[in-house]
């Protein structure tokens, strides 16, 4: 046994400096093209709130039916001096499922720098950046001891996943979220072992700011609690005390969820929609594969069963990265892995079960996503640099992996999980700004998407965004007098088919997004012309 795993030194350099060059290419992806990808409304929601408005004062102000400009929708994601700070903290409790810190540091961040898709966008580069020296020193902590790859290993992984080098650059609270996770994690684990009240003091005060960043990390702090009453039992005193602590720290933010419990339910209900459970399954399978291989979804039969089956080698090489460290290292340490790992995902996934919803999001599972990272770091680190059968599988195995997340890296289109409905955004913008003057006509439920079609429209292109109330007919009528290229924008059906009554003319698809990346929520483009241009 020993032979098998004779160590070759001279491998172990050159697998350190095959990872550093993987963190290089990761840092690469995550800052060269950091304002190209469509600002989607998720990040159009974090600009508004840094900004200090709310949907509903949004809609309120634009929602007349008057004409507005992009540039008129885009002055409500800039930081305005007439918007105090307290419109932030105001703006902020009106969304309870969204803790505030990463909010609150980015508007000190937008202060600083503006509020720019790329300056927006630099804040999450940075902890992203951040994240990679964290998982180091995780997975030095809970391996180093057998593995001394391990580190440069989890950190290489990490620097190449796509589904990270993606959130790295998302303006919103994930990127925040993963730091503070692999910090919390390897502040537990150096508690754990020191036992010094300083360390428990520190986990204490990351706990607190990754609950101020995710109350997901609730259900991290349950796998957790696990671990600790199984296989560290002799603290478990300490973990009270420096869990119940950052728990009371979150008192505020509790009481602000139950005082505007029906606003949360509201803002959370697209999460309860029910799916079908091969859907649900098909999310599950997704968002472990997406780690290392994210590319858009094949139209053609033979290219989406080879996606599937390299998505299904990605799943078993995680499986058993868990496999050989339930084996080689003591109970200690892989409960303490795959109890922080497992127990978000497994209770999501129970909630989804019981519900058909969809909670499972893949953003919603980055503790496991983690995890398997830290558990093939681990398998990589004890096969790459040893000779026989198992070294040649491990490598082959970790150079795959490596070369699906270079070519996934530099696949420019981003993924449906990522961008949702405005993947279709550049098509749009291309069809509107290649009309004469466009008119623009939509419901309040679409001014998000509006604003993230304005970073690339004309400048005289205009809006008109009409109450809910407010028939379509009349304005379009009046539009289409003035000679004007007049469209709707996302309409419903009943919408275009009064239209079609009403209005002498016709109303014709221009633009339909290809039902793969719609996201069930397709931005269809409808041209409004009188009735000899049929």
């Amino acid at each position: 046994m020993a032979s098998f795993f004779r160590v070759d030194f001279s491998q172990r350099r050159l697998w350190v400096w095959l990872m550093a060059m993987c963190v290089g290419v990761g840092i690469v992806f995550r800052v060269a093209n950091v304002a190209e990808p469509v600002y989607w409304v998720d990040e159009i929601s974090t600009s508004m709130r840094v900004s200090g408005y709310t949907r509903a004062e949004v809609r309120a102000q634009v929602a007349t039916g008057e004409p507005i400009s992009p540039a008129g929708l885009l002055e409500f994601v800039e930081i305005r001096r007439d918007r105090p700070v307290t419109d932030l903290v105001r703006v902020l409790s009106l969304s309870p499922e969204h803790t505030p810190l990463y909010f609150v540091l980015a508007r000190g961040w937008a202060e600083l720098f503006g509020s720019s898709v790329a300056a927006m966008r630099s804040l999450s580069v940075v902890f992203g950046l951040l994240g990679l020296p964290a998982m180091y020193g995780l997975a030095r902590s809970l391996f180093g001891a057998q593995v001394k790859l391990a580190g440069w290993l989890a950190m290489g992984l990490l620097a190449m996943s796509p589904f990270f080098v993606a959130y790295g650059q998302e303006a919103r609270p994930y990127s925040l979220w993963v730091l503070l996770l692999l910090l919390m994690g390897q502040g537990l684990w150096r508690s754990l072992q020191a036992d010094r009240w300083q360390a428990w003091v520190s986990y204490g005060v990351l706990l607190s700011l990754a609950l101020y960043t995710s109350l997901l990390t609730g259900l991290v702090v349950v796998g957790q609690a696990v671990a600790v009453l199984l296989f560290h039992r002799r603290r478990w005193r300490e973990y009270g005390l420096a869990t119940g602590g950052a728990l009371l720290s979150l008192g505020p933010w509790i009481w602000v969820v139950v005082s505007h419990w029906q606003t949360l339910q509201d803002n959370t209900q697209w999460t309860t929609v029910p799916i079908p459970f091969y859907e649900i399954m098909g999310t599950w399978f997704y968002s472990l594969a997406v780690v290392f291989f994210d590319v858009p979804v094949g139209v053609r039969v033979w290219v989406l069963v080879l996606q599937v089956a390299i998505a299904l080698g990605v799943i078993a090489a995680i499986v058993w990265g868990g496999v050989v460290l339930v084996r080689e290292v003591p109970r200690r340490v892989w409960g303490f892995v795959l109890a922080g790992a497992l127990a978000n995902p497994v209770l999501l996934m129970v909630l989804d079960v019981a519900r058909n919803g969809q909670t499972t999001a893949p953003r919603y599972l980055i503790p496991a996503q983690l995890g398997a990272l830290l558990v093939l770091a681990f398998w990589f680190g004890r096969v790459v640099v040893v000779s026989g059968m198992a070294g040649r599988i491990g490598r082959g195995v970790l150079m795959g992996l490596l070369l699906l997340s270079v070519v996934s890296g530099f696949i420019w289109q981003p993924s449906p999980y990522l961008k949702s409905r405005n993947l279709s955004n550049a098509e749009i913008v291309e069809l509107l700004n290649g009309a004469e003057a466009p008119q623009v006509v939509s419901m309040p439920r679409h001014i998000q998407d509006l604003m993230s079609l304005s970073y690339g429209l004309r400048a005289d292109t205009r809006f008109y965004v009409l109450p809910e109330e407010v028939s379509p007919v009349g304005v379009l009528a009046e539009l289409l007098e003035g000679g004007e290229d007049v469209f709707l924008f996302a309409p419903l059906a009943e919408m275009v088919e009064r239209v079609s009554t009403e209005i002498e003319g016709s109303v014709r698809l221009v633009y339909e997004p290809p039902p793969l990346i719609a996201g069930g929520f397709p931005l269809t483009v409808w041209r409004v012309e009188e009735g000899g241009n049929r």
